[in-house]
């Protein structure tokens, strides 16, 4: 395939690592803190729930609707795309064994398994840390060469899609959280008008509310 004659921006995924790094990084953390605190805990649980989805709607899409693209199209290392896909299965296999054991923990706020679902999540952040620094670096690059516009905007139609209604304000909220004046504003040039409408007179507080919350 010849590649585009401009590259297109993808950008918005690195807004979307800076979620995935952030608040997954936060998690065991978290969790420990809120060991025998049962109010806590279902805080926590739903919040721990809700970013490791996040992060496997995320990587599912890249599995999906991403590098079988790449593959047919682009000649490079396949070795890349290989370890990028067998960093997507080793991280799928830790969201599982966390996520099967959420809902008991965030009953019982259990110190013992807090910690074992703290210590599952650290053995998974330096294959994750790495996944995300080599999709950004060496990815992204060959992406934004031989992807097209509209291939790229269905990548983001499947994590968004994934998102319940109620909660796509908030989760907007986490992903410009960090974002400078210029990002923001390219990012939010693709929200629908309905939607930053909302978010500046509900959503904005609504997140403000829950990271206050969370991150006590």
């Amino acid at each position: 395939m010849t590649t585009n004659q401009s590259p297109i921006d993808t950008h918005d995924m690195i807004l979307i690592h800076r979620v995935i790094r952030r608040e997954i990084g936060q998690l065991p953390q978290m969790l420990r803190g809120a060991a025998n605190d049962p109010t806590r805990a279902r805080l926590i649980g739903a919040h721990a729930a809700e970013m490791l989805d996040f992060l496997h709607v995320h990587h599912s899409g890249e599995d999906e609707l991403l590098y079988p693209l790449l593959r047919k199209r682009v000649e490079f290392d396949r070795e890349l795309i290989d370890r990028m896909e067998a960093q997507h299965a080793e991280v799928s296999d830790a969201i599982d064994e966390v996520r099967a054991g959420l809902p008991h923990w965030s009953t019982t706020a259990d110190a013992d398994v807090a910690e074992q679902l703290a210590a599952r999540i650290e053995t998974m952040l330096p294959v994750l840390h790495e996944h995300l620094h080599e999709e950004e670096e060496q990815i992204l690059p060959i992406v934004a060469m031989n992807i097209s516009q509209e291939e790229w905007d269905a990548l983001g139609k499947h994590g968004f899609g994934a998102v319940p209604g109620k909660r796509r304000l908030v989760l907007l909220g986490y992903i410009i959280e960090e974002t400078n004046d210029t990002e923001r504003r390219r990012f939010m040039v693709n929200v629908p008008p309905p939607a930053r409408l909302a978010y500046k007179v509900i959503g904005r507080r609504q997140f403000a509310k829950e990271t206050a919350q969370i991150r006590r």
